[in-house]
């Protein structure tokens, strides 16, 4: 088995983050939705070439799985623009991310099996992050992260203010 039999997060490409976190909370109750501004990777591989990435996004808890909503900033190849086509440019589900002990080795798995390595980042904090190309299998991709403390660290904060949340300032600014 390459993957939990449960994602941690479920991730939508958007046009704009904050409305779609702020639609999602009237809809579900969800949130509060925490909103990170043009992300800075140190590390940024497509395709096996180093780019360059300017993503912004929103984060928040629907129950205990963590919701993204995802806006490319700058026009070019990237994992977003490789989903997009599949959906002809309509927003859509983008990628499931699951905690992994070791993402090296199942995207190698994954790789063995056809599904090739899209997308490679590393947060300013250390977080690394695997985007593994299943689109021809899902429509969407899937994303792999180890359970490290930096991660951790980001993911609780965004749990925590989900617990009791009163649907008060349901889309807040957010710095990763």
């Amino acid at each position: 088995m390459l993957l939990p039999a449960k994602p941690c997060q479920i991730a939508y490409f958007v046009p704009d983050v904050r409305e779609a976190a702020l639609e999602h909370h009237r809809l579900y109750g969800s949130g509060p939705f925490y909103v990170a501004e043009h992300i800075q990777f140190d590390v940024c591989e497509y395709r096996g070439a180093a780019s360059t990435w300017d993503q912004s996004s929103s984060f928040g808890y629907w129950g205990d799985v963590m919701v993204e909503f995802m806006v490319q900033n700058r026009p070019g190849p990237s994992v977003i623009e490789d989903v997009q086509a599949v959906n002809k440019g309509a927003t859509g589900l983008h990628h499931l991310g699951f905690y992994v002990d070791d993402p090296l080795a199942v995207v190698t798995a994954f790789s063995k099996a056809g599904y090739e390595l899209a997308w490679r980042g590393v947060l300013a904090n250390g977080v690394e992050i695997f985007m593994v190309d299943t689109i021809r299998l899902y429509g969407h991709m899937i994303e792999l992260y180890a359970p490290t403390p930096s991660l951790m660290e980001i993911h609780d904060f965004v749990r925590q203010g989900s617990i009791g949340f009163d649907g008060r300032d349901p889309v807040r600014d957010f710095t990763l």
